[in-house]
């Protein structure tokens, strides 16, 4: 009978739940949030079920892949909704949607509504926008090898995908093969704790005061590569976090801390696989030109197919999808993964996981997270390239170093975070003018007065009025021939923006652009119209909101008092002079609403 002694011998695929003919084995949680089978001994009968189908003692026997040298593909889906509704490139979806037309049933990971992750099959297709997506928390398969075993019995197609641990323990359970089955497995790097991740995602809802309304990874609205999380709830508002700002779920992901035990001694690693198809990331493609004509930055799949029955369920997808040859030396080195077992973390896992189970994940994190393996940010080495990097940086861009020097180091209104290189970038022909208690503050870098022609003599200009303040709190690039004005008193918080040439923006009150905002040539925004007008409710004074991710196109005026939600795109020569709902495409004078649920990248 099964017996866990050793954590790291068991990868929680629940292989042994499923075929255990008297219901012995009941699954346990531990402090970490993993579960661990635990045997019955009165009802066990000794059959040796449960021994027989454990991937993790037949792991070797389980390898059996048809091809001396895997065939590989970059690859897209060819509809572009479909991308940005997945993860990567969309190849799952098109492998599904091949087995829904073949009358098939399609298997896979989804979230439950309290968000835990399970396993889940069905042969409706609009299931699928369940199943895509990785879901990055440990899937609980109780009961679906039996269901899949049932529906391969009856003669029905299937497709399955998981980790390269869970189709290991599909394969085994099966105990031989089946012509009628595809099973498809991803590059893992580790599987999160679901404990951890219960915890990170109720963080969001406290912080959001509302429960989840919907979750992504890998979101691509400011493109693949930018690795976001957003996070959609109830009461309508919608956050996004990105892998660079090593928020508490990156910092622990990547300390090797909430990963399973198993995954430090990981036995499904490298060649042969345990699936027909392996898909995962393209991580590097951008790299090589070869691959240029499929990476656009909506996510581009690397497709490995190990054996001839993947080959040819993988030919039946070509014309639903937009593909290259490619070979495994070029997938390799962005998938480091494929090959490498997961390091071990340097800290107390035991005093990790106790801290969590009784702390708030925003206090247990960052206490722990000294210990992740980071070079200490104090050593007399790093402290000297922290300075020097940003010199380095003024000198590619370009800007006026005396300048430079002088507002980051001497210059009393401005607040820099040279740790996360808040620093402000004068680019030539920048005027700036700070008078008496105004502020700018930096956590982001500052580009002032950027060019495309490095000749011009276009001025930029930047005034903050007594006791203003200015905040930007991620990246800001204002290119030549800007002029930004923050008045007397008033407050001025920039995430991160971009703009081109010509850019205007006043500030009387208060002006927030929260999250990405790209701004096109000749761009203004609002807050104040300076003169009083003697109407009923006319204010001179309206504060100005732009949501995350928006796209104001050339000639755009944003007037006072407007609210721009979140994924909207204001299209060219357009005067919006009224809220702007989320994700809507509007245009014209007045703004009006051209087409609602759009998507865009950068």
């Amino acid at each position: 009978m099964i017996n866990i002694t050793d954590k790291k011998k068991c990868c929680g695929c629940n292989a042994c739940y499923d075929v255990c003919p008297k219901k012995a084995i009941s699954l346990n949680t531990d402090v970490e949030g993993f579960w661990y089978p635990v045997v019955n001994t009165d009802a066990c009968i000794n059959c040796g079920l449960c021994e027989k189908v454990c991937p993790q003692l037949h792991a070797e026997e389980l390898k059996k892949n048809e091809f001396e040298k895997p065939v590989c593909f970059a690859a897209t889906h060819k509809n572009i909704e479909t991308r940005f509704g997945s993860t990567t490139g969309g190849l799952f979806s098109a492998l599904a949607e091949q087995m829904y037309r073949e009358g098939g049933y399609v298997g896979g990971a989804i979230y439950r509504e309290d968000w835990s992750v399970a396993h889940f099959i069905s042969n409706n297709p609009e299931d699928l926008v369940r199943l895509r997506q990785s879901k990055y928390s440990q899937s609980d398969t109780r009961g679906f090898f039996a269901e899949v075993k049932k529906l391969l019995n009856a003669g029905e197609k299937v497709l399955v995908c998981g980790t390269p641990c869970q189709m290991a323990g599909l394969r085994s359970f099966l105990r031989k093969d089946f012509e009628n089955l595809i099973i498809i497995d991803l590059i893992c790097k580790s599987i999160t704790s679901p404990k951890f991740f219960a915890k990170y995602l109720d963080y969001w809802e406290r912080k959001a005061g509302s429960k989840l309304s919907c979750f992504k990874f890998k979101d691509k609205e400011l493109g693949w590569r930018s690795l976001v999380k957003r996070f959609d709830f109830v009461n309508g508002k919608s956050m996004y976090c990105r892998a660079k700002d090593n928020d508490l779920y990156s910092t622990a992901y990547h300390g090797n801390i909430v990963s399973r035990p198993s995954c430090y001694d990981c036995q499904f690693k490298g060649f042969p696989r345990m699936a027909d198809i392996t898909i995962a990331d393209f991580w590097g493609c951008e790299n090589n030109p070869k691959y240029k004509p499929l990476d656009d930055n909506a996510g581009t799949s690397a497709v490995i197919i190990n054996n001839s029955r993947g080959l040819e369920f993988f030919e039946r997808i070509k014309s639903k999808i937009n593909w290259m040859e490619s070979c495994i030396e070029d997938i390799l080195p962005g998938n480091p993964a494929l090959l490498h077992k997961q390091s071990a973390p340097k800290c107390d896992r035991d005093a990790f996981f106790e801290d969590l189970d009784k702390n708030l994940i925003e206090d247990v994190v960052p206490k722990h997270s000294a210990f992740f393996g980071k070079t200490s940010e104090f050593g007399l080495k790093r402290k000297v390239k922290l300075y020097l990097k940003p010199f380095k940086t003024a000198c590619k861009k370009r800007v006026n170093l005396f300048k430079f020097v002088y507002y980051n180091i001497f210059c009393r209104n401005v607040k820099t975070d040279w740790l996360n290189n808040g620093l402000l970038y004068p680019h030539s022909n920048t005027v700036i003018e700070f008078q008496k208690g105004a502020v700018l503050e930096l956590h982001g870098p500052f580009d002032l007065g950027t060019k495309k022609v490095r000749s011009s003599k276009l001025e930029t200009r930047l005034l903050l009025e007594s006791n203003s303040k200015m905040v930007v709190n991620d990246a800001a690039r204002i290119m030549y021939g800007s002029d930004v004005e923050v008045f007397s008193n008033a407050e001025l918080i920039i995430d991160e923006l971009g703009t081109n040439i010509n850019f205007t923006l006043v500030c009387g009150k208060k002006i927030e652009l929260k999250g990405h905002v790209s701004a096109g040539r000749d761009v203004d925004i609002r807050d104040t119209n300076a003169h009083l007008i003697l109407i009923d409710g006319y204010k001179i004074l309206r504060p100005v909101l732009i949501e995350n991710h928006v796209w104001l196109c050339s000639n755009v005026h944003v007037c006072p008092g407007v609210k721009i939600r979140a994924g909207s795109v204001i299209a060219a020569n357009t005067i919006v002079n009224q809220n702007v709902s989320a994700h809507c495409l509007v245009a014209g004078n007045p703004a009006k609403i051209v087409q609602e649920h759009i998507a865009w990248k950068l």
